[in-house]
């Protein structure tokens, strides 16, 4: 069970070809995302009415991002939002379940309520245990596009995934399946990583410093025009 298991991770793992470009934290109260009972996946809400997204992060940059100074205060925010479960789950191995998605969008936001990043999601896909510990379940997603955010300009627009480490899954309980034709609400606490490849723009970044004082400009020149405004 545990090769067969494995197997089918890293088949759906395989969709990811881009490099992860962006190591997302969520939150630090309650569950980070969940699925109701009418089957739509999305993150929760903290409760935080400070920040536009549903989930307070950190944000590291990696691979061409790496330059783009790391959101180290978890006041980042990001939404993940109207997955929408499709067909039935599949058990075909004992004590695990893929369940797959379609649509959605994301949002990714600086502390001070910046887009960085919005994209639209396709097809996805979530792998996990039945029952108890309820952890190691992974969601990802096949190639979605790049929507908008200061981010857009340096990441090509159709290289863009997104794939989520899911643990506490139901407070430990793990994933159910109602009579093998329907997956069971649940909640989860996550990490995520985002993934894409490089505009030319993105491939050629400046030296960190340059890079640091243009984008302290922009969210600077976009805070003068909130207050004007």
């Amino acid at each position: 069970m545990g090769a067969a298991l494995c197997a089918l991770v890293y088949a759906s793992a395989c969709g990811l070809q881009a490099s992860t470009i962006i190591k997302l934290n969520l939150g630090n109260a309650g569950p980070d995302v969940s699925m109701n009972a009418a089957g739509v996946l999305g993150t929760s809400n903290d409760g935080n009415a400070a920040t536009t997204g549903d989930q307070n992060t950190d944000v590291e940059y990696t691979s061409f991002l790496e330059p783009l100074p790391d959101i180290n205060t978890s006041n980042a925010s990001f939404t993940l939002s109207n997955l929408v479960r499709t067909g039935a789950p599949n058990v075909s191995v004992p004590g695990f379940v893929i369940q797959n998605f379609t649509g959605g969008t994301l949002n990714l936001y600086d502390p001070s309520n910046t887009l960085l990043l919005s994209g639209l999601l396709t097809a996805s896909s979530l792998q996990g245990t039945t029952g108890p510990p309820g952890t190691g379940a992974v969601f990802s997603t096949n190639l979605a596009t790049v929507t908008g955010g200061f981010l857009a300009q340096f990441i090509v627009p159709g290289s863009l995934a997104l794939s989520m480490n899911l643990t506490n899954v139901n407070g430990g309980a793990g994933f159910s399946v109602n009579d093998g034709v329907l997956l069971n609400p649940f909640v989860a606490d996550s990490f995520a990583n985002i993934s894409g490849d490089p505009t030319p723009l993105g491939g050629g970044f400046p030296e960190p410093g340059t890079l640091v004082l243009a984008t302290i400009a922009l969210f600077a020149g976009t805070a003068v025009r909130r207050r004007a405004g």
